[in-house]
């Protein structure tokens, strides 16, 4: 996909005015050079401080399968341009309301043990803004504050949100993206407590692609995470434990793409990975390794498929108590059909991701799924999906001597959202999973039913 031309209006012409071309051209360098300035500082910030790119490498994903994807990054950056429809001299802002998560939540323990059934809701407002340095390199900052609002427990409301400053530049032979900053929101962090709680992560990330044919790339990408859940210990002993997760994440990759034609992608790499957990205590399963990795992708008109594969190979980093784990994570996804206008599409879908345990007998279990999800398109308005989903987390102990522990997971569920104007959206969505466990008073269920209203480009921000 190509770019437009800068929009007029984004152009200072007055500074250019009465200069030749030599003037001219002093200036766009002097701009290059400050712009690949920033970009380094941009790159050291999100190092040093530890910002909200990377997501978490080892962690646990909600039910419902994967999202579908763009087909790139720079065709999702020019739909996100075109929808910023306010200026701000050479700045586009694009305006962000929401109303989500309004929620009526239920976690229960079969060992008799009921969490407060509660309601919470997620309010929030803020913007995206863009500058485009030319029609290749782009500046992109998020401010997203929201508020988390729970009716019976108070002392679980939380100010949250987004933010971040990023680059992404998309030239002839080389795409830089850098993006630094904070994301801290309510999730699920753990399906060995199913209750949702604010995260914190702070980190960078630095992805860069040099292409060397119309169909051969290397690419490399760095990327720092800290993960903080932000819990209570002395109110919530349950939720309070939570805090065992909080780590320190960094890694590094590198390696080549081929690109066979505008629908096959294939990728080869390696991985290098360190984890230090921040509240050791007697438990420290701080780890490091490597992993090949690959990556196939397949675009058609009516099918889809994408998968990614890791042989991670991890072991305990300065002697901590670290059972080594040597295996294969990743997921794959197959989308027959499409949901465009009244279509159907059928998307199946597997994982297994390795995710660390709360238990001081187990330092983590692999997840493994599989699920099925059916897409439609109800014109071109309406949307929905209904999932369905089975499997089995699968926990390693630390002793041998340690009776083992499983638990087969069942999950189902579905969403519905209405576009009931070009900036007004309306979603429902429903889940309910359940843990059956081998060891007895370990088993537990969640359920969630819940609204999310979402508005942009409100006349009273322009």
């Amino acid at each position: 996909m190509t770019y437009h031309e800068a929009d007029p209006n984004t152009v200072d012409s007055g500074a250019l005015a009465g200069h030749g071309p030599a003037r001219r051209g002093e200036i766009m360098r002097l701009t290059n050079r400050a712009s690949m300035t920033l970009i380094l500082c941009l790159l050291a910030l999100g190092l040093r401080a530890r910002n909200v790119g990377a997501q978490s490498l080892v962690q646990y994903t909600p039910p419902g399968g994967p999202q579908e994807r763009p087909e790139s990054r720079r065709q999702e950056l020019e739909h996100e341009l075109e929808a910023a429809r306010y200026h701000l001299g050479p700045v586009r802002v694009a305006p962000w309301a929401t109303l989500r998560d309004v929620a009526y939540v239920r976690s229960l323990f079969v060992s008799g043990e009921r969490l407060p059934s509660d309601v919470t809701a997620t309010a929030g407002a803020g913007f995206r803004a863009y500058l485009r340095n030319g029609t290749k390199a782009t500046w992109i900052a998020q401010v997203l504050p929201e508020y988390v609002w729970w009716h019976r427990q108070t002392a679980r409301r939380q100010l949250n949100g987004r933010y971040s400053l990023g680059f992404a530049g998309f030239f002839n032979h080389l795409t830089v993206e850098v993006k630094a900053g904070r994301q801290q929101q309510q999730q699920i962090a753990t399906p060995e407590v199913p209750v949702p709680t604010s995260t914190r992560n702070d980190g960078g990330e630095l992805l860069v692609e040099l292409r060397l044919s119309s169909t051969l790339s290397l690419f490399g990408a760095t990327a720092v995470n800290r993960q903080n859940n932000l819990v209570d210990e002395r109110r919530d002993p349950r939720t309070g434990q939570l805090r065992l997760l909080d780590r320190d994440e960094r890694s590094e990759r590198l390696g080549v793409r081929w690109r066979l034609d505008r629908r096959w992608s294939i990728a080869l790499g390696g991985e290098h990975l360190v984890t230090d957990f921040t509240h050791q205590g007697s438990l420290d399963r701080s780890n490091s390794g490597t992993a090949p990795l690959t990556e196939v992708l397949f675009q058609g008109n009516h099918l889809v498929f994408d998968a990614t594969a890791a042989a991670r190979s991890l072991t305990a980093r300065r002697g901590a108590e670290f059972v080594p784990f040597h295996g294969v994570t990743g997921g794959a996804a197959l989308t027959l059909g499409r949901t465009e206008g009244s279509n159907l599409a059928l998307r199946l879908y597997s994982s297994r991701n390795l995710v660390y345990s709360l238990s001081s007998l187990y330092p983590y279990f692999t997840d493994q799924r599989l699920g099925a999800a059916l897409l439609s398109g109800f014109g071109q308005r309406t949307r929905g999906r209904l999932f369905v989903e089975g499997g089995r987390n699968s926990y390693t102990a630390f002793s041998a001597a340690t009776p083992g522990r499983r638990e087969d997971v069942s999950s189902y569920g579905g969403s519905l959202t209405f576009a009931l104007r070009k900036s007004l959206n309306l979603g429902i969505d429903g889940v309910h999973s359940r843990y059956d466990a081998n060891r007895p008073g370990e088993s537990r269920t969640y359920s969630s039913v819940g609204v999310t209203v979402t508005l942009a480009d409100l006349p009273l921000l322009r």
